[in-house]
């Protein structure tokens, strides 16, 4: 993927816990940081289970400037798309303009 493709804006979240009104923890995400990224989707499956059908996408995410924070407990929002982080790469130290490389999963409902 050419260096100058980071066109689209992505939001990267980190996932925090809070208590409900019941007084159970319930997830919460919380903007860490904004990106430019590249994306590429590079599979797609269905799978069946208790009679639904779940679609997933696998994807790879390049950021133009890293974000050395980010795990793979995060997500990163790109539009209406949101996609898991399964690894985080790393970078291209030899050539910094591809940025930090992201594996990344979207599970489409």
């Amino acid at each position: 993927m050419p260096a100058g493709r980071h066109d689209k804006r992505a939001t990267i979240q980190t996932k925090t816990t809070a208590t409900n009104a019941g007084g159970n923890e319930v997830p919460t995400w919380s903007t860490a940081a904004s990106r430019w990224v590249s994306l590429q989707d590079t599979t797609g499956r269905e799978f069946q289970r208790a009679q639904a059908v779940d679609a997933t996408l696998d994807a790879v995410i390049i950021l133009r400037v890293p974000y050395d924070a980010l795990g793979v407990e995060d997500r990163i929002v790109i539009g209406t798309r949101t996609f898991w982080v399964k690894a985080i790469v790393g970078r291209d130290d030899r050539d910094p303009r591809r940025g930090q490389i992201v594996h990344a999963k979207e599970v489409l409902a």
